[in-house]
């Protein structure tokens, strides 16, 4: 046999032994009990404790952020639904039992969030009405979302300025309905949620009826001593501002 041969067959020897030591010596004890997989992993895997993080675990890392996504119309959005589109689902959930999130996390954004925004917020026939819808292109004309809207508080700019509400009807100031929502918060609650059944809720109503109730009650259409006297107190225009601001509150 040439020499070449028998070396090559004495590596592959030695390899051979290797492996058969390996798999003798290196296995966890465990190993092969219910079949090809470690047995102690079944306790391991039990054992562990998945975390989800909530909303809450994202405010030591990003304060700025969350306290404008907790004041706004977003609130009923959690953090993953955009994020994790985007980026790894590690931020969804720790197997450690911790629910908090490191301050240097960085949580991707989405790079074109039109793309991200319209699944929500695109005209389509059979969305329900109370969902703010657009037509895309007409909207937008070209821009990213973002230029306009703050992500976490789609209601206001960037820089903090209001934004009506897609379909909203005028020019509206959200920041002045918020001031006169105070008359409302006695009886329908500080956030347009009413805590007894006798109150309506006025979060989340469309901003054309409750701007059209205020009128109606004015006018004396509608007959309550109550709202009637405060209704009187108002202008056309804080009709209009303070029923911004509660159509764009959350319900929850």
């Amino acid at each position: 046999m040439p020499k070449h041969i028998r070396r090559l067959l004495g590596i592959l020897a030695v390899i051979a032994m290797l492996f058969v030591a390996g798999k003798m010596y290196f296995p966890p004890k465990s190993f092969g009990v219910y079949g090809h997989y470690r047995a102690a992993s079944v306790e391991d895997i039990a054992g562990a404790h998945p975390a989800y993080l909530s909303p809450a675990s994202y405010s030591a890392a990003y304060p700025k952020e969350y306290e404008t996504w907790s004041a706004g119309i977003h609130k009923v959005v959690k953090c993953q639904i955009c994020h994790t589109i985007v980026g790894k689902t590690m931020n969804m959930a720790s197997l450690a039992g911790t629910t908090a999130l490191a301050a240097s996390a960085v949580l991707p954004a989405a790079g074109d969030s039109r793309k991200l925004c319209v699944k929500c917020h695109e005209r389509i026939a059979g969305r329900p009405d109370y969902m703010p819808q657009i037509d895309v292109d007409s909207h937008s004309k070209g821009q990213a979302c973002t230029a306009c809207h703050n992500p976490h508080s789609p209601l206001f700019s960037n820089v903090g300025q209001p934004i009506v509400a897609a379909g909203g009807a005028g020019t509206v100031d959200v920041l002045a309905g918020k001031k006169l929502s105070a008359t409302c918060a006695g009886c329908h609650g500080p956030e347009g949620v009413s805590a007894t059944a006798m109150f309506p809720n006025l979060a989340c109503q469309k901003q054309p009826y409750l701007a059209g109730a205020l009128t109606d009650f004015q006018s004396g259409k509608r007959v309550n001593p109550a709202m009637g006297g405060i209704a009187k107190g108002l202008s056309a225009a804080d009709i209009q501002n303070v029923a911004a601001y509660f159509s764009g509150m959350s319900c929850k």
